[in-house]
């Protein structure tokens, strides 16, 4: 009943949605043998995705059906993540290693230039568990629209049952270091919101710019 009333209300929003997985037997074999090839041995090596079908759709696959979270970052040379001070998507302070259960929010964080950026980042990524799968609701905000906001970067995935689930039910952590399965190099085109992307002033409050994306298309 809960999972009801939270879809019915977040499809009352201006969030932007990605829908359950409809993926057709085709895919599902593609991806289950790129799994297998690239990911399954665990010895972080590196690999490229070729495939007609969108990224996120791979990524989210992997996440719901292989036991896998996914970590989004510019920098492609991690071999090993060591627990770092941060605070979870609620504000209480952790030292860990931050990761995702879902695709499109590791990759907003993989392909956002954080070189030479300053100030905030504005993002919120919820789901909502249905008889089919998940349906995933965003928005993502920086605070300029330059150029060279994008940038390649790289996905990493870890095996889930290193992680405990943190602030919000996509974000977890490891409070342990430990190394990646494998790597992916992705690209701002694998982002599917690239042109959904809001722009915020950093005098605007975190709450005026929720507000904003819950209610005015952009």
């Amino acid at each position: 009943m809960f999972n009801s009333i939270k879809k019915f209300v977040l499809d009352r929003t201006r969030l932007l949605k990605i829908d359950e997985l409809n993926l057709s037997e085709q895919a599902i074999e593609e991806f289950d043998e790129m799994f297998i090839r690239y990911i399954s041995s665990g010895d972080g090596s590196i690999f490229t995705y070729k495939s007609k079908y969108p990224l996120y759709m791979f990524l989210n696959y992997v996440i719901e059906t292989k036991g896998l979270l996914v970590h989004g970052s510019n920098n492609s040379a991690i071999n090993i993540f060591e627990p770092r001070n941060s605070s979870l998507f609620n504000g209480k302070p952790i030292k860990a290693v931050f990761a995702s259960s879902d695709g499109v929010w590791s990759l907003f964080f993989a392909v956002q230039n954080r070189k030479g950026y300053v100030g905030s980042i504005r993002n919120l990524c919820l789901s909502v568990p249905t008889i089919k799968g998940k349906i995933r609701y965003y928005y993502f905000s920086t605070n300029n629209d330059a150029p060279n906001r994008w940038t390649d970067g790289t996905i990493y995935f870890f095996p889930k049952t290193l992680f405990k689930q943190g602030g919000i039910r996509d974000e977890w952590v490891c409070e342990t270091e430990l190394e990646p399965l494998a790597k992916l190099t992705v690209s701002p085109s694998d982002f599917p919101f690239l042109d959904k992307v809001r722009v915020h002033k950093e005098t605007e409050s975190t709450v005026k710019t929720i507000i904003k994306a819950l209610l005015f298309k952009m």
